[in-house]
């Protein structure tokens, strides 16, 4: 992880993606000599941003007793999970056009987005993954997605969600993980 250093660094340059989760997306760029001829390249990185204030970390760094509990008060429950990532993906993508360019940082906002929604429903000691893709409906599009995951079948769960308009495709894929 890159530190605030890079914050004041003369060649990098930031952007606050979701100030919620503290996330930024920043650039770095480098120069190199080949040939007698200088290139300038412009590396993106996604960084989480280090706590700023003094009192959030110490919240963090509390330690508390292992409760001993093995099964979580509400269950994940995937059909509630699937209708906030249908919403989100049909309210933000319905009018858009594919654009590869803007494809990258798109699907991290759609994931944030997701994330934040599902942290509403009040889903205590779930680790929540969202992974979201987006491609072109032009040219026979075609792509296989898949995941292998070990987990407790009682209490993880998974949904997948597909949306398609006439310009792209963009499947959301999220996981429901139980930390005892």
């Amino acid at each position: 992880m890159i530190g605030r250093k890079c914050l004041s660094h003369k060649s990098g340059s930031m952007e606050l993606i979701s100030p919620r989760l503290k996330r930024s997306k920043g650039q770095v760029s480098t120069t190199t000599i080949s040939n007698g001829q200088d290139f300038k390249e412009m590396n993106s990185f996604l960084e989480i941003i280090s706590l700023t204030d003094k009192a959030e970390a110490a919240k963090r760094n509390i330690r508390t007793e292992n409760t001993y509990k093995m099964t979580p008060d509400k269950l994940f429950k995937p059909h509630e999970v699937k209708q906030v990532a249908e919403r989100i993906l049909k309210g933000s993508l319905s009018d858009s056009e594919y654009d590869a360019l803007q494809c990258r940082s798109l699907c991290q906002t759609l994931s944030s987005k997701i994330l934040e929604e599902i942290q509403t429903l009040g889903y205590k000691r779930y680790k929540v993954v969202c992974v979201v893709s987006i491609g072109s409906m032009k040219d026979k599009p075609g792509m296989q997605f898949g995941s292998r995951c070990l987990w407790n079948k009682d209490t993880d769960y998974f949904i997948n969600v597909k949306y398609s308009n006439a310009s792209l495709f963009a499947v959301a894929m999220v996981y429901g993980l139980y930390f005892d």
